[in-house]
This record gives C-alpha cells, structure tokens and sequence, in this order.
C-alpha cells in the first residue's frame, strides 16, 4: 500500500457536513482507495471527532496494508518411484482339499507411487499412488479354477482389483539388507473398498537405484461381502481366509 497527501482544499460547498477546509489523505491497500483527514489539520476539527477517527482506522490502515498472504515455507521434498513392468501379484488361497495360487506376473500399467518425508512429530510417511489390477489377467494354472475365482470376485461387474497406498510408519531404511515396516492401503474390490494394515519390506538392489517393495497381507471373502466358492455340491469348500502377495520393481524417477 502507500500514502499521499492532497494539499488542494475542499470546500463546505464540495461536502455539506463540513464547515472549514481540511486536508485529506488517500491510502490505497488491497486495491482500495480510502480518503481520511490529515492529522496535519487536526486543528481545523473538533478535537474529539478527530482522535476516534484516527484511533478506529489506523489499525484498519495497518492490518490492510499486511500482506494478504501467509508465508508457504519450504515444500516438502517428494520421492517419486515408477512401478516396472516385471512387478508381480499373487493371490493363494485354500480348500478342504488342496492350497492354489493365482498370479499376475507383470504390470504394465505406467503408475508411480509417491512418497513424502517424514512428519516430524507423527513420524507417519504419505505414500501417493496405486495399483489398478485387471482381474481377468489373474492365471490360477488351472482352467476352472481361474473362471471360480473370476466368477468370485465378480470380475464381469467390478473388472478392477485396486491397492491404493496411503502411507508408511516411518521412513524406510533402503539399503542393501531388507527393512521391515507397517503401512497402510486402501483394497478397493467387487465394489467395497475397505482399509488395512500391510506388512512390508525394502531393499535397494546392488546393481542400479532399482527398490524391491514387498507387500502381503491376509484377507477374507466376507471382508468384500462375497462367499468363497464350493463345488461338487458343497464337498469341495474355499476357505473364506485368502493372502495377497506383491511385489514391485520401483525405479526412482527424477
């Protein structure tokens, strides 16, 4: 904002309620132009007229002069990695009979997961990013049992089986020998997305800046509100408990 004086007098006939001639000031802030006597013909006013309304509008003057924005500081540094194409997926489950094991092997989706520093008094890392993985790519090495679990996490309706990651307990120590730390991630499957606790492990491969990230949990059918499935009239019966096991190939992207 700024100031200025007008020395050039206005007369009563210019502004009827006063009785002398006064000088004025202009000050503009915020785009704002305001016009106030000057305190240089204060004795031209009653005297009392003129303290309340220096009183009442020099910390108006004051506030709207300020900056009219906060100081953002620093932003918080970002570590940005790329999910290569030979990461994998791995559901395994079981029956009263045998175990099986159902695998995407590659991703080709071109996602990035995000991950901020650590907040210094929570020390929770914010992760940003997800998975988006196509349901009818799942190979159960078994004809039946890939359309059972296809048919299962009702694949024709909800095509997309989603892990969106949120965020880690503390910074990961990536070096050459694995770190082993919580997380947190939202599943979003057959139309219900729920959050989990996810155990999961770091290294930094020794060829490249190349990270391996690790990642399972156990879940259960009835976690997404569907029913695992039975055959042979009910002899045969899928456990309700199944695991999902990934693992990502992280290049860290500049």
């Amino acid at each position: 904002g700024y100031m200025t004086t007008i020395t050039h007098p206005i007369y009563p006939h210019h502004i009827k309620h006063l009785q002398t001639q006064i000088a004025l000031i202009i000050v503009k802030a915020g785009g704002i132009l305001i016009l106030i006597p000057s305190p240089y013909n204060y004795r031209f006013m009653n005297n009392n007229l003129f303290k309340f309304l220096w009183l009442l509008l020099i910390p108006l003057f004051a506030f709207m002069q300020a900056p009219l924005h906060n100081n953002p500081g620093p932003h918080k540094k970002m570590i940005k990695w790329a999910v290569q194409k030979t990461s994998t997926l791995r559901i395994v489950g079981s029956s009263n009979v045998n175990s099986f094991g159902c695998d995407i092997n590659g991703y080709y989706q071109p996602d990035t997961i995000l991950c901020s520093e650590e907040n210094p008094v929570s020390k929770l890392v914010t992760l940003k990013g997800e998975l988006e993985i196509d349901i009818l790519k799942f190979d159960c090495h078994n004809k039946i049992l890939t359309g059972d679990l296809r048919k299962t996490l009702r694949a024709n309706e909800y095509p997309k089986f989603v892990i969106r990651f949120l965020s880690l307990e503390r910074t990961p120590v990536i070096n050459c020998s694995k770190d082993f730390l919580r997380g947190w991630v939202e599943i979003e499957l057959a139309g219900i997305t729920k959050r989990f606790e996810v155990n999961y492990s770091f290294i930094k491969t020794e060829e490249q800046s190349a990270i391996h990230l690790n990642g399972n949990r156990s879940f259960s059918f009835t976690d997404f509100k569907l029913s695992p499935p039975k055959k042979i009239g009910g002899i045969i019966k899928v456990k309700n408990k199944f695991n999902v096991d990934f693992n990502l190939l992280l290049n860290p992207v500049e």
